[in-house]
């Protein structure tokens, strides 16, 4: 969930133009396809990310930047002042400001990770980007790889 959503349904909708149209022999399958096309080009613009989500997410960002500046004085909390984001691509683009935050702070604790504080640091980091690979996973569905292989569709 790193790219505004406008953007992934525009990729999707030139994948259906260039890789899959193009290869359906059936007008009526063809209909299908464009018909496809035309709910995501309608649908794009009144849609976006459930915003909660991101909200955690900005915050458990915000609160992790906190944290590491208390272990290790020397990275300096950067405070990102945004108003509060209207969008769920406002909190995207908040989300990509915290983020480049915390790797200037691995940059700075990495290389120090012998020393306890810059030890401490790094633990919490990665209990952070774990938490966040957990709470991703338990929103993404399991992939229907033997249905995309086959053209299958009997269990979807």
């Amino acid at each position: 969930m790193n790219v505004p959503l406008s953007r992934m349904i525009e990729g999707i909708i030139a994948t259906m133009r260039s890789d899959v149209i193009p290869h359906v022999s059936d007008s009526f399958a063809r209909g299908q396809a464009v018909g496809v096309i035309d709910l995501l080009n309608n649908i794009a613009p009144r849609v976006e990310w459930a915003q909660a989500p991101l909200q955690d997410l900005v915050e458990a960002k915000r609160r992790l930047l906190e944290e590491i500046a208390r272990t290790v004085p020397e990275v300096k909390a950067q405070p990102i002042v945004e108003q509060t984001p209207a969008t769920a691509e406002d909190l995207l683009v908040l989300k990509g400001r915290l983020d480049a935050a915390i790797c200037e702070a691995i940059a700075f604790v990495w290389p120090r990770r012998d020393e306890p504080e810059c030890s401490r640091a790094a633990g919490l980091i990665k209990a952070h980007l774990h938490d966040e690979m957990t709470a991703e996973m338990k929103i993404t569905r399991k992939p229907l790889f033997a249905e995309i292989a086959s053209g299958d569709t009997a269990n979807t």
